[in-house]
């Protein structure tokens, strides 16, 4: 029972390392062959040292076969380095064991090697992990052989730390095979579901832009070049569709490529400035404003075109849905070192169907909507390291709040 319990001690060391290295490339979704292979060097290390320092014989007087599993995971990867630096490591530390034969252990080390490369275009890892169990367990006895360490039961004992050694090789390895195939699978989901969101957003953004150009089309098929009527009434129309058009295609882009030009600057004047900037559209529709804006200055580090863009269309977007008595109230405080902007209207509200679905790319209410402004919106605050929060009761009022992280100007 004590073997028992020391083997199951030595290969959870082992094996933790590995099991932690797979939840972080799920976790991360690595693409980057580079950082996968730092990660895997930085698993096989991690695994040998907690075993060099923590494990426990699992036969007295021999030593660990178990810490070659390390070197068994470099040779499944692939990966020459870590090959290379763990092989070093065990010829050092199974010198201690077998001090009179450094020679020996570096051309058993070789050997693993040369076999690994002869076959590596048909490298097959349970075969190889079987040879290099017959090689190891033969070395082992050839040493004890010289060492005139003849006794039935260090015989035995090798022999059975070669079967435990294959066992438990050839069982992490199953497992890591069949952890890797579930972690392709979701991969392969993923970006099924990436491709099938690009495919939406072309046939969407196609169809927004092939509206107005049948639009323009239809009344150029209608045009009258001589006659002066037409120029007047359909000029003006085809113009506004193809700036809708341009419009469409420049919120596209700036949603695929948000670039932040950062600089510290007092998110309490932007705000201020935004809303003086819109006094006329405001008056022109009758919007009463409530401001509650701190006097005090409160940094942000951040791009003040970009967010002047997202503070102008939730703006615009209350003006649009104000009806009755039109209100907008703006106000700004500080909580945990970060600031919340609240922007909230008295206008028809949104429907919950409507608030779920409201930072979808296209998705808009509005005839003449892009359904890009909410979207890009979110990016851009994102982008920022802040938030943006929707809240609405239908035929009462939308609050949209900002949430921008501060900073001390003191830092800077």
């Amino acid at each position: 029972m004590e073997v028992f319990d020391n083997v199951l001690i030595n290969v959870l060391q082992i094996v933790v390392p590995f099991a932690i290295y797979l939840f972080y490339v799920a976790y991360k979704n690595i693409d980057d062959d580079r950082e996968n292979e730092l990660a895997i060097i930085l698993t096989i290390f991690s695994s040998m040292y907690i075993g060099i320092k923590f494990s426990v014989p699992i036969i007295n007087g021999l030593p660990m076969v178990i810490m070659n599993i390390p070197l068994i995971m470099s040779y499944y990867k692939k990966n020459n380095i870590a090959i290379a630096m763990s092989s070093i490591v065990l010829v050092i530390y199974n010198y201690k064991f077998y001090d009179a034969f450094l020679i020996l252990l570096i051309l058993e080390y070789l050997l693993y090697y040369i076999i690994y490369r002869v076959f590596i275009k048909k490298f097959n890892i349970n075969w190889f992990v079987i040879a290099f169990t017959v090689i190891k367990t033969l070395f082992m006895v050839g040493t004890l052989t010289v060492m005139q360490i003849q006794t039935l039961d260090k015989y035995f004992g090798v022999l059975s730390l070669g079967i435990i050694f294959a066992f438990i090789a050839l069982g992490i390895i199953y497992l890591l095979q069949k952890a890797e195939e579930i972690l392709k699978v979701h991969t392969s989901i993923k970006e099924i579901e990436h491709d099938k969101q690009i495919r939406t957003m072309l046939f969407q953004i196609t169809h927004e832009i092939k509206n107005p150009i049948a639009v323009c089309k239809g009344y150029l098929d209608m045009f009258d070049v001589n006659n002066a009527e037409h120029a007047k009434r359909y000029v003006p129309i085809m113009k506004d569709e193809i700036d809708r058009t341009l419009i469409l295609l420049e919120d596209f882009l700036s949603m695929n490529r948000v670039r932040l030009n950062k600089d510290i600057l007092d998110i309490n004047l932007l705000v201020n400035d935004v809303i003086d900037s819109y006094d006329l559209l405001l008056k022109e529709h009758k919007v009463k404003v409530k401001k509650e804006i701190l006097d005090d200055e409160v940094y942000v580090d951040g791009d003040y075109n970009k967010l002047t863009q997202v503070f102008v269309n939730i703006i615009k977007n209350s003006v649009e849905a104000l009806d009755k008595i039109p209100v907008i109230e703006v106000k700004t405080e500080v909580k945990n070192k970060k600031i919340y902007i609240y922007f909230k209207d008295n206008g028809i509200g949104i429907p919950k169907n409507v608030l779920d679905k409201i930072k979808e790319p296209f998705f808009t209410t509005k005839t003449k909507g892009t359904g890009l402004g909410v979207s890009l919106s979110y990016g851009i605050i994102e982008a920022h390291g802040g938030k943006i929060i929707y809240d609405s009761e239908e035929g009462v009022y939308t609050l949209v709040t900002v949430v921008l992280p501060t900073v001390e100007i003191s830092n800077y």
